[in-house]
């Protein structure tokens, strides 16, 4: 699928037009490929079950836009599998249309895109098919033409008719496009990183437990799943990661190197490229300074990863200018640094699927003596074993 995602980036950025044979082969490959998975993720799962129980009881506390394609749908007889169908095409399709402004590395940046979002864009649907709408929005807020801002308000508030908690998002997306240089130097930003991890501390949120239980009495009557955050606010601002392991605010090694070489490299790069690039290089900063946080608040996760997804377009820029065109030069230690901490990213990225659970990485085909319920199982079950473990690691660090 990357491949096919390659040249159909090649081909589009040759014409501008997503319309076109590199435009279908791109749509195509990406909606069967994720279309037809099963069972991957809780939140997939989850869905799954209440889709089933829609078409049996014809209720459901889905947002709008959510519900009324759902019973559309259910009405022709089209199962959950059919929606996760569409989800696939509307994301593929508004991933090109956002892109599509960075043409100059879209070769790179269309697979790299589909790559750091696939795992997310697989789990929780209804929150990225919401965000599709969004990038489709920010494809023409970035673009040219006439009523780009109109366009991007109507395209975002559609989108949180799918899920109303996306609505800081279209916000703080409108604000950094009104930037025109980079939001802070590399060195500031590494130290604001470094700072936020060595200095915040989860009861932080403690002090906003009282704001969110006030919202959800507010609009609890019209959100059950807004309530449901409130009666467990304090849960979901300190933690909230399935009730299991505690994360660490640093990320693994490999991929702490990766962002920093991207933040750094990607810097001197976008300096001499468009307002779009810029753009992608300040949301990305936004989303590797809220990483740390999101790394121990799962609440915050949903709203920091559509920002990391912008290191796509970051790291493209950088293998585009630096290592395919070379029209930009840097330190030679500094090239075969970012060429191997690159390739090695690469490569746990690339293994991850062949070391963990092949259950994980379940198709239609694959799901027969199976449903949705035994996946969901399946996927807490794993969730716990992995906390046990790293628990008991961690018993033996501490006694070593």
């Amino acid at each position: 699928m990357l491949y096919v995602l390659y040249r159909s980036g090649k081909g589009i950025a040759k014409t501008g037009k997503i319309i076109s044979l590199p435009g279908f082969m791109a749509i195509i490959v990406y909606t069967l490929n994720e279309g037809l998975r099963f069972g991957r993720g809780i939140d997939y799962n989850l869905y799954g079950m209440s889709y089933e129980e829609l078409e049996r009881t014809g209720e459901s506390d889905w947002d709008i836009s959510f519900q009324y394609i759902a019973r559309i749908l259910i009405n022709w007889d089209i199962p959950w599998q059919g929606y996760v169908l569409f989800m696939s095409f509307v994301f593929i399709l508004a991933a090109l249309i956002l892109l599509k402004n960075c043409r100059e590395v879209l070769p790179y940046a269309l697979p790299f895109f589909v790559l750091f979002s696939i795992s997310e864009t697989e789990n929780m649907v209804r929150w990225y098919l919401g965000f599709s709408f969004i990038m489709i929005g920010l494809g023409y807020l970035l673009g040219e033409g006439r009523n780009k801002k109109t366009k991007f308000l109507l395209f975002s508030l559609f989108a949180c008719t799918f899920h109303l908690a996306l609505l800081p998002l279209p916000l703080a997306f409108f604000l950094l496009s009104l930037r025109k240089k980079p939001l802070l130097s590399p060195i500031w930003t590494l130290f604001l990183y470094f700072a936020i991890v060595l200095f915040f501390q989860t009861d932080f949120m403690l002090r906003f437990v009282e704001l969110v239980n006030i919202l959800s009495l507010t609009l609890g009557e019209s959100s059950e799943r807004l309530a449901h955050y409130g009666d467990r606010a304090e849960y979901w601002l300190t933690g909230g990661f399935a009730g299991t392991e505690e994360h660490s605010a640093l990320p693994p090694k490999s991929e702490l190197l990766f962002l920093c070489c991207l933040v750094l490299v990607g810097y001197q790069i976008i300096k001499r490229k468009g307002q779009n690039y810029v753009f992608s290089y300040n949301i990305f900063i936004v989303g590797f300074l809220v990483y740390p946080l999101a790394r121990q608040i799962e609440l915050l996760v949903r709203f920091d990863q559509p920002f990391m997804f912008f290191r796509a377009i970051v790291l493209a820029s950088i293998l585009t200018d630096v290592f395919v065109r070379k029209v930009v030069r840097v330190n030679p230690l500094a090239y075969l640094l970012s060429m191997l901490i690159i390739l090695n990213m690469g490569r746990h990225i690339i293994v991850k699927p062949f070391m963990g659970n092949s259950g994980h990485y379940l198709y239609v085909w694959d799901s027969k003596g199976k449903n949705y319920q035994s996946m969901y199982d399946m996927w807490i079950d794993d969730m716990l074993d992995a906390d046990t473990k790293k628990r008991r690691q961690k018993k033996l660090d501490d006694y070593e």
